[in-house]
């Protein structure tokens, strides 16, 4: 997975900000920098133009595939060469496969129906040149839905497209002129970076962009730590075994066959095999509840060293041991873990 920052002209970010940035984003192997030429709060042409060029001449120094978003109206004031155009409104499907043809450029994964991308193909577009990079929301409430952006991405997926979206600053300096965050969902709104971008990686996007101009040290280091579309879930670890904590330090996949009450882990068993350990079993076994991640001790008998993710209310069971708890704020990304898809734990 790529991952990208913005960087604006004309706003209050200072030069020595944006340059700061891009240096360190640069340094933890960021690909993309995002940047706009439609920005109404950038009433100082001067300023703007000043640190317009002060950004791209940085950005390619430090080989950052640069990602300017245009409209049909100013368009022609920035086709230049080495930029990747983000195109937005007011482009016609004959315009864009032109335009394809010729350069790479991203469409708006937001607003783009299956018909235009049909158009495109009609009109003979490269879609080697092209990618989808989804809109952000300044305005509060006005993010995506989860259900509608992902069928925008099946949509794109189906053309071969790859896609991106944006993940807010939630501790950084967040961007004029409401200072709400710029998301791509409206449920990453007022998320942590981390938990954006790990909710992001749910959905198997293909790059995601920090899209406030100055985020921490911190949300930089989150976002380029996820690498894959893994689910890596914040946990509390409940057991002091020390064979049960490192099972569950490994990574896992989803069976394809979805149980009712229960995520189930494909390599739990084989990995207890390996570190060749046993699963104690526990005095006082207790309730199981959403969002409890349990090891089938040796009473289960071949079933022993299962890994299992509840999703019910299921009785205390002599078999198995509650050995970690999902963070509550972070149980709703078990409803986003797809059959076969992989999944870890981080203790906190």
């Amino acid at each position: 997975m790529q991952h990208g920052i913005s960087v604006y002209a004309g706003l209050d970010y200072t030069a020595e900000e944006n340059l700061a940035l891009i240096e360190t984003a640069a340094a933890m192997g960021f690909k993309y920098l995002f940047t706009s030429a439609q920005i109404p709060e950038t009433a100082d042409s001067e300023k703007y133009f000043d640190d317009f060029t002060e950004i791209l001449t940085t950005a390619i120094t430090h080989d950052l595939e640069i990602i300017l978003d245009v409209n049909a109206d100013n368009f022609s004031h920035y086709d230049l060469d080495g930029l990747t155009l983000r195109l937005d409104d007011g482009f016609s499907a004959q315009q864009v496969a032109d335009i394809s043809r010729a350069r790479k450029i991203q469409i708006n994964a937001s607003t783009v129906t299956e018909e235009f991308l049909n158009s495109l193909d009609e009109f003979k577009a490269n879609f080697d040149n092209i990618g989808a990079l989804h809109n952000f929301y300044p305005h509060p409430s006005t993010g995506l839905d989860t259900y509608y952006f992902a069928n925008q991405n099946r949509i794109l997926s189906d053309f071969g497209i790859k896609i991106g979206a944006f993940v807010p600053s939630k501790d950084g300096k967040r961007r004029l002129p409401l200072r709400e965050g710029l998301p791509t969902l409206e449920d990453c709104r007022n998320f942590t970076t981390d938990l954006s971008a790990r909710f992001l990686a749910a959905f198997g996007v293909d790059f995601m962009i920090i899209g406030d101009g100055a985020p921490t040290q911190d949300e930089l280091q989150a976002v380029a730590a996820i690498q894959s579309d893994e689910i890596i879930f914040h946990a509390q670890l409940i057991s002091n075994d020390l064979t049960s904590a490192e099972l569950l330090s490994k990574t896992f996949t989803r069976r394809p066959d979805l149980a009712k009450s229960v995520i189930r882990a494909v390599e739990g068993r084989q990995y207890l095999k390996e570190l060749g350990g046993k699963i104690p079993i526990e005095d006082l076994p207790i309730e199981r509840s959403f969002g409890d991640v349990t090891i089938d001790n040796e009473n289960f008998g071949r079933y022993a060293g299962e890994v299992q993710i509840i999703q019910d209310v299921l009785p205390a069971d002599g078999r198995v041991n509650i050995a970690a708890h999902i963070l509550d704020e972070e149980n709703f990304l078990t409803g986003y873990l797809k059959p076969r898809q992989k999944f870890s734990f981080k203790f906190v």
